[in-house]
């Protein structure tokens, strides 16, 4: 089972429109965002990929202001949880979170197969059998470069792929 990970959108729709397609086409099952997705209105844009993935699981981020039309416009697709999320996604234990520093004190107890972060904008990949993943920004603010990954959970390989 393949999943599709992002973070730090940023209000950025050309990018957003742009990872989802990737995912589409990457038979991904399930999205995951690791915060920042920004304003309510970016969930417009997952109205088309609804039917292609059976779930979205995300955190906020400390821009996302408004939380509660953010939960609500993607309460049929997508679900928030705050500071931590933690998910169970084709046999493997999952947490996300948008803090680094969190998810490096999460990552070292070894308690889970993958920890997922964003905040930073920076791509990081660590371990091999467990995985502590950064995906980069979506957006690609701050570092001028976009990125999404996608992670193949049988496998447990990750890929960065540059949008």
């Amino acid at each position: 089972m393949k999943i599709g990970i992002f973070s730090d959108s940023h209000d950025n729709l050309t990018n957003i429109r742009k990872a989802l397609s990737i995912f589409s086409q990457s038979k991904i099952e399930v999205l995951i965002h690791a915060g920042d997705f920004c304003s309510p209105f970016v969930f417009a844009e997952f109205k088309v990929v609804k039917a292609v993935f059976s779930q979205m699981y995300a955190v906020f981020g400390n821009n996302d202001g408004d939380k509660l039309m953010l939960t609500k416009k993607g309460q049929d697709f997508c679900l928030f949880k705050e500071p931590l999320h933690i998910v169970e996604i084709g046999g493997k234990k999952i947490l996300i979170t948008h803090y680094p520093e969190l998810a490096e004190q999460i990552y070292k107890t070894g308690d889970y197969d993958l920890v997922i972060f964003g905040h930073n904008h920076q791509q990081k990949i660590a371990g091999q059998e467990k995985l502590l993943l950064n995906p980069g920004t979506c957006a690609g603010y701050v570092t001028n470069k976009a990125s999404i990954a996608i992670v193949d959970l049988e496998t447990m390989k990750a890929e960065f792929i540059a949008i």
